[in-house]
């Protein structure tokens, strides 16, 4: 029961289950209303869009403000009343950029906390850097390193580096690693590597303290039993996990095991005994195998037996079977059949 002007009677006023209801009601009221009107970020006044749009335009607004002040200052006596809003306007235009600027600047200094300049040649992080280098941390406290910017051309490991040095705690399948740019084209771990860094990552040059990690071919290499063109850029293996190859986007390689060739711009999975475990590809080109035209996308090696799916309509088993069917290869037999999944 209420009272004729709405307000709760007593024995209501004094329960507060009463309050709590009217309290989610009420609740619920204004987060219906903030979405109506839109996102958190819609909602800010409007003198805060006039900044941002102030500033980002600033081609537009400071020549704006300039001749704001001209008019205003100089055609008083035509413009009359009009002349005091033009005044107005040009300081109101200009406003933002100095709490912009102030706002720069203070990023400026808080960021300068996180970076450190060598004086002279230390080892950071387990590597010998000249002095000179630009030393970015994670913390203000310096306890961890995120990149490294070298002032001039580096050998270290017997590497020669130069550029922006990146450190991850974890890179693929691989723990701390560091990754760059070659400054010169070398022989590293027995790989005549090619200068710079591969151009479809931006990762480029990567090693870790057991020595190369990644590197693309300056030239054709035998490895693995494979002998793999130049430009080949080559990950590291081990006896957990393959090598990795992919092939560059002009040559492809001979695969001796299947029979056939790799077509360019694959990428192949190498065991560390040279056993090839998979061919991968974004753009599915064709491989050929005793015959059969598969899609080198999801190409996978089981023993003596090839797994993949048709790159085209083809005939298996007495039918003709279409293009994405899944067919197993026996290589020793060169058996064909659908595969069952």
């Amino acid at each position: 029961m209420r009272y004729a002007d709405g307000s709760p009677r007593i024995s209501q006023a004094l329960n507060p289950g009463y309050w709590l209801l009217r309290t989610n009601v009420a609740d619920r009221s204004r987060q219906g209303q903030d979405r109506r009107r839109g996102p958190p970020f819609l909602r800010l006044p409007w003198w805060f869009w006039l900044a941002i749009f102030d500033v980002k335009f600033w081609f537009v607004t400071i020549p704006t403000a300039i001749v704001l002040a001209i008019v205003g200052r100089y055609g008083a006596d035509r413009l009359g009343v009009l002349s005091w809003a033009l005044l107005g306007a040009a300081p109101i235009l200009a406003l933002p950029f100095p709490a912009a600027a102030a706002i720069l600047v203070i990023r400026k200094i808080d960021e300068a906390a996180y970076w450190r300049t060598l004086g002279r040649d230390e080892t950071i992080a387990g590597l010998e850097l000249p002095a000179g280098s630009r030393i970015r941390f994670s913390d203000k406290a310096h306890s961890s390193v995120v990149s490294i910017d070298l002032p001039h051309v580096v050998e270290m490991r017997g590497m020669r580096l130069k550029g922006k040095l990146t450190r991850y705690d974890k890179w693929r399948d691989f723990d701390q690693v560091w990754c760059g740019t070659l400054a010169a084209d070398q022989r590293l771990d027995g790989l005549p590597c090619r200068a710079g860094a591969p151009t479809f990552d931006m990762d480029g040059f990567v090693f870790d303290k057991h020595g190369v990690v990644r590197c693309t071919l300056l030239a054709a290499h035998e490895l693995l039993g494979l002998k793999l063109p130049r430009g080949t850029t080559i990950m590291r293996g081990d006896d957990e996990r393959p090598w990795s190859f992919l092939l560059p986007a002009d040559l492809g390689v001979d695969l001796p095991a299947l029979g056939t060739t790799a077509p360019p711009g694959v990428t192949l999975s190498v065991a560390n005994d040279g056993r090839l475990e998979g061919i991968g590809s974004g753009h599915g080109q064709t491989i050929i195998v005793r015959g059969v035209p598969l899609n080198s996308k999801n190409f996978h090696v089981q023993g003596e037996q090839v797994v993949s799916e048709l790159a085209e309509p083809f005939r298996v088993a007495g039918e003709t079977r279409p293009a994405g069917t899944v067919v197993r290869i026996d290589l020793s037999s060169s058996d064909v059949s659908v595969s069952i999944q």
